[in-house]
């Protein structure tokens, strides 16, 4: 990595400490689907794995009682 690369890293990283959490995570979403999108295929063909794709939208389910979901959806059908 050239210095100018770094340097530019290091600004990033400080703008993105700046954020406040919810900004932070957008910033990493973002990154991750930049990352997938870059992945070259693999020999199968497919562009990635399911499981490159664990965490994404994770922060959608954080405060959510996993019990209490499935004990609600099982209601529902009733």
């Amino acid at each position: 990595m050239s210095i100018s690369t770094h340097n530019t890293v290091d600004n990033i990283c400080f703008q993105i400490a700046q954020l406040d959490a919810i900004g932070q995570q957008k910033v990493f979403e973002r990154i991750e689907k930049l990352k997938i999108e870059k992945m070259e295929p693999e020999k199968n063909g497919s562009a990635f794995r399911i499981s490159d794709l664990r965490g994404v939208g994770a922060e959608i389910w954080q405060d959510e009682d996993v019990n209490e979901y499935i004990r609600k959806e099982r209601d529902s059908w009733d």
